[in-house]
């Protein structure tokens, strides 16, 4: 049960697990905010390192710091629904362990909220980070200086071509959240449970994208967070895009679904070589042949073949 102060305007939710490594970096980044009236909620999902250590290590700084335990491993959905009850803040900004976070992110976004009332979750532009330089960045809708569609739109656009809404810098409205019963869903893997979020808040309330870089994600080799687990990934991803069409076929056509299901195709294939390759690209490009999507990649694996064989 709460008792903290309950007129925070922001709560940042934090899961962990296993985070020692990462984050220490990360709380830095919250503290070096520019916006400061919010407070951390932190959930350690039912691991044993050092995590506890470096929260605490926090307690002097934060204005308000919140720090949960789940004695067994619940997985990131049941995690996030803890977080957000215990969250007072009239906004819920989502971080996560491994991430960077620049600092005009909250103020940004907590202007953009009391600015705009029909809004009801914003994002930004993310980078992808190596470890020693960002190799790229995230939608490239916001980068290239577009704004998001709304409804329906938008959904299909997340449905069909994988998310296209940052989830680790999110901000949302709590109200928002209650009034239509959101939840974080526990039925897929940690790494679909923001997807089908944003599926869902597409349907009851506009979102916003920030043409703004707020958040640096930790893409290293060595990095050991669940995304990094492709099979698992690809595994989940297949099964939202089934249940998604299943759930609302009012919204996504028998083409739609042979569309998401193709985006993600091509993304698994680009994690095969050899004969695995070759086998499995002829039996999805037959289950779609008339996505000219086939061709493209194709053509682009190619030429990436011959540049290895016979290099200038």
């Amino acid at each position: 049960m709460n008792t903290h102060i309950n007129n925070i305007k922001v709560s940042v939710v934090l899961p962990i697990y296993n985070g020692e490594k990462t984050l220490a970096a990360t709380l830095k980044s919250l503290e070096d905010q520019t916006f400061k009236d919010f407070e951390v909620v932190a959930c350690i999902d039912g691991t044993q390192d050092g995590s506890q250590t470096i929260l605490n290590s926090y307690k002097e700084i934060f204005k308000n710091l919140i720090i949960l335990y789940n004695e067994e491993n619940l997985g990131l959905g049941p995690t996030m629904n803890r977080l957000v009850a215990n969250a007072s803040g009239v906004y819920i900004a989502i971080a996560e362990q491994d991430d960077y976070y620049y600092p005009q992110r909250l103020q940004l976004q907590v202007e953009l909220l009391d600015a705009k009332s029909d809004i009801g979750l914003v994002s930004g532009i993310a980078e992808f980070w190596d470890g020693e330089k960002v190799t790229s960045k995230f939608p490239g809708l916001l980068v290239s200086g577009k704004h998001y569609p709304e409804g329906k739109e938008l959904f299909l656009l997340n449905y069909r071509n994988q998310i296209k809404v940052v989830n680790s810098c999110i901000m949302f409205r709590k109200s928002v959240h209650i009034d239509n019963g959101l939840y974080f869903t526990k039925h897929y893997p940690s790494i679909s449970v923001d997807w089908t979020y944003i599926l869902r808040f597409s349907l009851v309330s506009k979102i916003y994208g920030l043409q703004e870089t707020l958040v640096r994600l930790d893409r290293r080799v060595e990095r050991t967070s669940v995304t990094s687990n492709k099979k698992k990934q690809f595994a989940a991803t297949r099964e939202l895009i089934r249940s998604f069409a299943y759930e609302y076929p009012e919204i996504v056509s028998k083409k739609d679904y042979r569309y998401a299901l193709t985006s993600q195709q091509l993304l698994e294939l680009s994690s095969l070589g050899g004969f695995s390759f070759l086998v499995r690209i002829i039996f999805n490009y037959l289950n779609n042949p008339t996505d000219a999507r086939w061709l493209t990649y194709m053509n682009k694996r190619l030429k990436r073949f011959f540049k290895k064989m016979i290099p200038l």
